[in-house]
C-alpha cells in the first residue's frame, strides 16, 4: 500500500510541475519530450503516470475533488451547507489555489482534450459528492436531494471556471451565486 500512495504522490507531484510548466509557458502545445525533460521524469516514467499529455492534469484535478470532499466532511455539522460549499470551493480552487486557477483554466479550455479531462474530472466528482453530501441533507446517497446537490455543486464549479476564463469574473462569486441559484430553485420559478 506505502507503494501504491507513493506512486500517487510522484503522480501528483508530476501533475503539478506539468501545470506549472504550461502556465510559465503559457500554452499545452508542448511535446511530452519537452515536458518530460522540464519536469525531471523520463518519457517512459511520464507515459507511466500519464497514458496521454491531456492526463497530466488529472491528478491535480483529482486533487482538488479530495480538498472539496475533506472540507465538506470536516465541516461543523450543522453548519450551513451553502457556507459548506463555498469553504469547500476556496479550499481546491481559491486560496492558496487561486493563482493556478486563474492561470491553468485558461489555457486547459483551450485545449480541447485537456477540456475533455476536465469534463470527465467534474462528472467524477458530482459522482464522489454524493456519498459526502448526503448525510448533510439527513439522506442517502442514493436520493434525489444528494443526487441534486451532489449535480449543483459540480456544475457550479465548471460554470465559475468557465465565466473566469471567458468573462474574466471572479470564480468564487460566480460559484457562490451559482450554488445560490440551484437552492432557490430557479427552475420552478419560471
Amino acid at each position: 500500500m506505502a507503494e501504491v500512495e507513493g506512486v500517487a504522490a510522484a503522480r501528483l507531484r508530476a501533475s503539478e510541475r506539468c501545470c506549472d510548466l504550461f502556465i510559465s509557458r503559457g500554452t499545452t502545445d508542448l511535446t511530452i519530450a519537452e515536458i518530460a525533460d522540464v519536469i525531471g521524469v523520463s518519457q517512459r516514467t511520464f507515459y507511466r503516470y500519464f497514458p496521454t499529455k491531456a492526463e497530466s492534469v488529472s491528478p491535480v484535478f483529482d486533487w482538488t475533488t479530495a480538498r472539496f470532499e475533506e472540507t465538506i466532511t470536516k465541516a461543523a455539522p450543522g453548519a450551513p451547507l451553502p457556507e459548506v460549499l463555498l469553504a469547500a470551493f476556496r479550499a481546491g480552487l481559491g486560496g492558496a489555489q487561486e493563482a493556478r486557477t486563474r492561470a491553468l483554466f485558461p489555457l486547459v479550455f483551450a485545449d480541447a482534450e485537456m477540456w475533455s479531462v476536465f469534463l470527465r474530472k467534474v462528472h467524477d466528482g458530482e459522482r464522489s459528492f454524493v456519498s459526502i453530501i448526503a448525510p448533510r441533507l439527513a439522506s442517502g446517497a442514493d436520493s434525489v436531494a444528494a443526487r441534486t446537490a451532489a449535480a449543483a455543486v459540480a456544475s457550479a464549479t465548471r460554470i465559475a471556471l468557465e465565466v473566469m476564463v471567458t468573462a474574466d469574473a471572479d470564480p468564487e462569486a460566480v460559484y457562490a451565486n451559482t450554488i445560490d441559484a440551484f437552492a432557490s430553485g430557479v427552475i420552478r420559478q419560471q
